[in-house]
């Protein structure tokens, strides 16, 4: 017969007790439950494991000891596996794919993405860089778990959490007469040459953010990465709207560049969390959390260029 690990448990402690009254005490249960088990073993063994006396209680034979170290063994191991699932359990495991649209992404994901792998060895995480309308599409076909995007035309699938509002600033060489100014009006941009980001949603903000300030720009270059936006703008090529901006005051080719914020401000645009509702992943929920803290936090203020 099969012997369940409840039998085992309240065999062991009638032998270590060295009574039935007393092992049931200890584990809070009747004598007959203790008194049961006790069969229960030895019948499943067919060996007389214990010696019982009226007033001594109850002993282990020579076999008794032998069979007891080796019951004691199996639960210590069945305890341990136990402790580890439980242990599984409170741990994140497997891949996590994040697609990005946020050209300065680089400055802050990492920190979040340290935090969620700090403990969590089982993790991986793929991070890949995408316009807007594909880290959607992404999202949705299940190329991405969760984006990081801008809230622009969001897709009613998507459910998704403003992070911050981001308001756009003028980016400028250290030699530009700008670049001692607390400020700038938008309207000034109209004898300037510009170096823009031709990105999606960026692009069509320009063109609005032009027409509000009844500016025709002067377009000489553009780019889809913000670095080589800001290398060229050090190098004096032209200046650039922008938004984020990184810690760093020093483009790529080592020049210094300088975040000059726009008074009356500009619209902002506005970073957004992108998930699934439905997409019941500790994982995905675990990051979720450690990015929208992250904004709720301090540190995000030091990547925004606001007046003064």
């Amino acid at each position: 017969m099969d012997v369940t690990l409840k039998a085992m448990r309240y065999f062991l402690t009638a032998v270590e007790c060295g009574s039935i009254a007393g092992a049931a005490k200890k584990m809070n249960v009747v004598p007959s439950a203790i008194f049961t088990a006790v069969n229960q073993v030895e019948e499943a063994f067919g060996l007389q494991l214990t010696l019982r006396h009226r007033s001594k209680g109850i002993t282990p034979t020579a076999t008794g000891l032998i069979v007891m170290k080796k019951l004691q063994h199996l639960l210590d191991e069945y305890d341990t596996v136990m402790g580890e699932g439980a242990d599984l359990r409170s741990k994140l495991t497997g891949s996590l794919r994040v697609g990005y649209y946020a050209p300065i992404a680089p400055a802050f994901v990492p920190a979040i993405t340290s935090t969620l792998l700090e403990g969590n060895s089982g993790i991986d995480v793929k991070f890949t860089e995408c316009d807007n309308h594909s880290a959607q599409l992404g999202l949705i076909d299940g190329t991405y778990d969760v984006i990081i995007c801008v809230a622009n035309a969001m897709h009613p699938q998507i459910t998704f959490e403003p992070l911050t509002d981001v308001s756009a600033y003028l980016l400028t060489s250290e030699t530009h007469p700008f670049a001692s100014q607390t400020s700038v009006d938008a309207k000034k941009l109209a004898n300037e040459k510009l170096v823009l980001l031709d990105l999606p949603v960026v692009s069509e903000y320009y063109g609005q953010l032009f027409e509000a300030a009844g500016v025709s720009p002067d377009v000489i270059a553009t780019s889809s990465s913000v670095e080589m936006v800001r290398s060229m703008v050090g190098q004096g090529i032209g200046c650039s709207v922008l938004h984020m901006r990184p810690v760093t005051d020093i483009s790529y080719a080592g020049q210094r560049v300088v975040a000059v914020p726009f008074d009356p401000p500009l619209e902002p645009l506005q970073i957004a969390l992108g998930y699934l509702p439905d997409n019941p992943r500790r994982l995905v929920s675990a990051f979720v959390n450690e990015i929208s803290n992250y904004f709720e936090g301090d540190d995000v203020q030091k990547f925004l260029v606001k007046v003064t």
